[in-house]
């Protein structure tokens, strides 16, 4: 009963002062307006993923009859989808991409972020719901509370207060009670909102799911915020005066907020640095090039690519053998450099006993399916679905394999699956004159349609491309 009342009373006051119409109706503001910009930016990413994914397709399957290796070097993309809580937190989205290409040969980046068209103004953080609970969350939280003892210590209020016999802990109740009730007058409703947009902004199968992170997703700020509340209400126990208290309270909103995330960011990559793109490519190359010269020795005695002493039968055997050998290198050099990332990330996950935004960013961007461990999960299910169309690919070379060898001329070079070739009649017949055989000109011809894979020397007379005639 007598928590209650110091509840009611704690509440009543911070109505009367102002302080919960201002403060508390500005952050509700910022909180509608974010929640109404993910919105409209969901469905605005939703409507381009679909009709580019549905054109990339069409493009696929409407692409003309050609060499099975030429349609693989064509390629398809695969566009991440937008989880359903990316409206609320945005995470790591806007700087990673969300489009990868599935290229023959080569295992890509996701590429196409957003934070490639934004302006400078992105590097104090993207305007969502998550950010402003996480940055002006605690804010709002000591603006409200930070004269809850300091303020009555200052009046006398406090010294007569405890002489009536009201216990301390039960003084800190009432206050923690009140304070965490003016937080829910503003954020209750807005959760409510946030609820009924992430069930109608959510697909069929996925609407369950979503709710159920959403609820786990405010449980998680529900305790952050309580983290401050106590923090606020202890600060300002043990200052002598309000302006003490505040001052103390912004030193610390500061430090945890603006400085900790950057800090703890160039800390974890001095403790677990990352190659830069030169050498990780540089790396990622030599390696390759390796393992392909093994497999070319080993199979066909020989590392000269495409050449007199690999039958044209065992082209196709070849690309798949190259193919194959090659799934292993990607694995480890992506497998190292996404294992230090994820490491980096622990190091400012720990330090989130400390410093708590830490914690409830990465929290955040777990539950709202925005973090580093679901981008990795797609981007290794992209591969996946690469190396199976490419498999598809050299099996089909593999099985008409005699087809291609037994072709005559360049004229007759008719794959099971499309034409000759896309060069013209009088290219083929100026690079035969210049190859000086049949075989060599089948090379050349080949050549321009299936450009080599990787970093592999090109096939005889290369050169001829750039001469080539229409």
């Amino acid at each position: 009963m007598l928590l209650t009342w110091i509840a009611r009373r704690e509440f009543i006051e911070r109505l009367r002062d102002g302080r919960l119409y201002w403060a508390g109706g500005l952050v509700a503001v910022l909180l509608l307006t974010a929640l109404a910009v993910g919105w409209s930016h969901q469905r605005e990413a939703r409507a381009e993923q679909q009709a580019a994914q549905a054109m990339d397709y069409r493009d696929w399957l409407h692409q003309d009859r050609r060499h099975p290796h030429d349609a693989a070097h064509q390629g398809m993309h695969a566009f991440k989808p937008e989880a359903a809580l990316a409206m609320i937190d945005a995470g790591i989205n806007p700087f990673i991409g969300s489009t990868v290409w599935l290229q023959a040969h080569r295992q890509s980046e996701v590429k196409f972020n957003a934070a490639q068209d934004a302006t400078g103004l992105q590097r104090f953080g993207n305007l969502s719901v998550g950010w402003i609970l996480q940055v002006l969350g605690p804010l709002l939280v000591i603006v409200l509370g930070f004269n809850a003892f300091a303020g009555e210590r200052e009046q006398g209020i406090l010294r007569q207060t405890l002489s009536l016999g009201v216990p301390p802990l039960r003084l800190l109740g009432g206050k923690a009670l009140a304070l965490a009730a003016s937080l829910a007058v503003l954020l209750v409703p807005a959760a409510l909102i946030a609820a009924v947009a992430v069930a109608v902004g959510a697909g069929e199968g996925e609407r369950l799911d979503a709710l159920l992170r959403l609820g786990a997703w405010a449980l998680g700020y529900a305790v952050y915020l309580g983290i401050f509340v106590f923090l606020v209400l202890g600060v300002s126990a043990a200052s002598s005066t309000s302006r003490m208290a505040i001052t103390v309270l912004l030193a610390l909103w500061i430090g945890q907020a603006v400085m900790a995330p950057r800090v703890m960011s160039e800390l974890s990559r001095a403790w677990f640095p990352s190659p830069t793109r030169l050498v990780f490519n540089q790396a990622l190359g030599d390696e390759l090039k390796a393992v392909s010269n093994q497999v070319w020795q080993k199979n066909f005695g020989t590392t000269e690519r495409w050449g007199r002493d690999v039958p044209l039968s065992k082209w196709g055997i070849a690309l798949r053998l190259d193919d194959q050998a090659s799934y292993p290198v990607y694995d480890r050099h992506y497998g190292r450099l996404w294992d230090t990332w994820e490491r980096q990330q622990q190091v400012q996950e720990w330090s989130g006993l400390l410093m708590p935004i830490l914690a409830i960013r990465s929290f955040s961007m777990g539950m709202a399916g925005t973090d580093f461990a679901h981008h990795r999960s797609f981007t290794t299910a992209a591969e996946l679905h690469r190396r199976h169309i490419q498999d598809l690919m050299s099996e089909d070379l593999v099985a008409h394999a005699t087809r291609w060898a037994t072709a005559t001329s360049p004229t007759r070079l008719r794959p099971i699956c499309g034409p000759p070739c896309r060069r013209s009649t009088t290219t083929r017949r100026t690079r035969a004159g210049r190859c000086g055989t049949r075989r060599a000109a089948w090379r050349c011809c080949v050549s321009a349609c299936c450009w080599p894979p990787r970093s592999l020397p090109s096939p005889p007379c290369a050169s001829a491309r750039s001469e080539e005639t229409t």
